[in-house]
């Protein structure tokens, strides 16, 4: 058991203590008698020599609040002090509302998710397909299936749009001819006759090297829409040879009354075409393309073949420039009137831009498209014609007035 301090080491340690006091704040002094009692309390001794034991008493330093000083002694073990003061709960109606808020489900807006091209509008959809060239249609309806059933579910529409857009007047100009079973049945015996028949072969004989007939059944063979054949079937040949052309490559000449198998075969792809143009209107709409494609490439071949310098926009036929080629709009001006279709294929040389069925009124500086309600009078005429052929003494009548002619022109 450790030894009691003396009186005499208490006496000098309190002592000490009073003389310090007169130097140090109040504060000071207490932290030192508290740190005095405390060690006198617990009887730490520390021996001098191994023989007498001293008392010592560590001195608090000064300055600072109560809690923040520290016991120093000799063998410092005291562990350093953690603040386990847990944090005051606040409540009051401003907590209680944001605590409300956070735990207050949230609204979820049903909004429709647009995961594919094909969910959007049928509208929106077509609005975009009309603003796109025939060719990038058939490449779209190529890309997958299902826009392949929509391009072919909306294929009138979207054709409409294109056309009314891009080719409305190449649409005027080539209008197409109607079906045979969109006729009324009371002209098919006129149209199908022997006598009407004959004719249509007349007049379809000078252009049989490079327009197919059509057949009796699938077309009317009204004047109106026997041209408009001929005419589809000439663009259609006239795009086949625009690499010649553009090359300077000569066509192939045929002579007369040969048909060469090459020929046969180009003749059938040209019937093939035109037979689906009558139930696709994108292949209606791709020949008007095509035909665009090849009356601009026409005009703006011609300015670079010369031999002094380039024919300006002002001196081409429609004052073309190179950023008009996506429309037919150019075709509005003033231009040279195209009346009769290119008898050969040697006429494809000096064709700048075929665009039948209208015709420039000076008068009123413009264009007067006359195909338009053609078809109804070519049709009442053949039926009314085979009508009067019919009839008795028709044969008789026409001897008749054949005499009467070749007597006059014989005078």
């Amino acid at each position: 058991m450790s030894p009691m301090p003396s009186l005499a080491a208490t006496d000098s340690c309190t002592e000490a203590l009073s003389k310090s006091a007169m130097l140090n704040s109040p504060a000071d002094v207490s932290g030192s008698m508290l740190v005095a009692n405390r060690s006198a309390a617990t009887g730490r001794d520390a021996r001098n020599d191994g023989s007498e034991v001293a008392t010592v008493y560590s001195t608090a330093p000064s300055g600072g609040s109560r809690r923040s000083r520290r016991i120093l002694s000799s063998d410092d073990n005291d562990e350093e002090l953690i603040d386990t003061t847990a944090a005051l709960t606040l409540r009051s109606k401003k907590t209680l509302r944001i605590a409300k808020r956070r735990t207050k489900p949230k609204k979820t807006i049903a909004r429709p998710v647009v995961a594919s091209f094909l969910e959007l509008p049928s509208e929106l959809l077509q609005e975009v397909f009309s603003h796109l060239a025939v060719a990038d249609i058939h490449r779209l309806a190529r890309t997958s299936r299902d826009l392949r059933d929509f391009i072919l579910e909306n294929e009138s529409s979207i054709a409409r749009d294109i056309i009314s857009l891009r080719y409305p007047i190449l649409a005027k100009c080539f209008p197409l001819p109607v079906t045979f079973d969109k006729l009324p049945p009371e002209h098919h015996e006129a149209l199908l006759s022997p006598a009407h028949q004959s004719r249509l072969l007349l007049s379809l004989k000078p252009y049989a090297q490079h327009v197919p007939p059509p057949s009796p059944r699938t077309i009317c063979s009204c004047v109106s829409c026997t041209f408009a054949w001929i005419n589809l079937a000439i663009v259609t040949d006239l795009a086949h040879w625009q690499t010649n052309l553009n090359t300077r490559e000569p066509i192939p000449m045929i002579k007369r009354g040969e048909q060469p198998e090459w020929n046969v075969d180009l003749l059938a792809q040209t019937k093939r075409t035109l037979e689906r143009t009558l139930t696709s209107p994108l292949v209606y709409a791709t020949i008007l393309e095509r035909h665009l494609h090849t009356t601009s490439s026409t005009i703006l071949r011609r300015s670079l073949f010369t031999k002094v310098r380039p024919v300006l926009p002002e001196h081409r036929p429609y004052f073309l420039s190179h950023s008009e080629v996506l429309t037919d709009a150019f075709l509005e001006r003033k231009g040279r009137d195209d009346f009769e279709p290119p008898f050969h294929r040697d006429n494809y040389y000096n064709i700048e831009a075929y665009v039948p069925n209208r015709k420039w009124s000076k008068t009123e500086e413009r264009w007067i498209y006359f195909a338009q309600g053609q078809h109804d009078r070519d049709l009442e005429w053949a039926r009314a014609r085979f009508e009067w052929e019919g009839r008795e003494g028709y044969k008789e009548e026409m001897e008749r007035m054949g005499k009467y002619l070749r007597g006059k022109l014989a005078r």
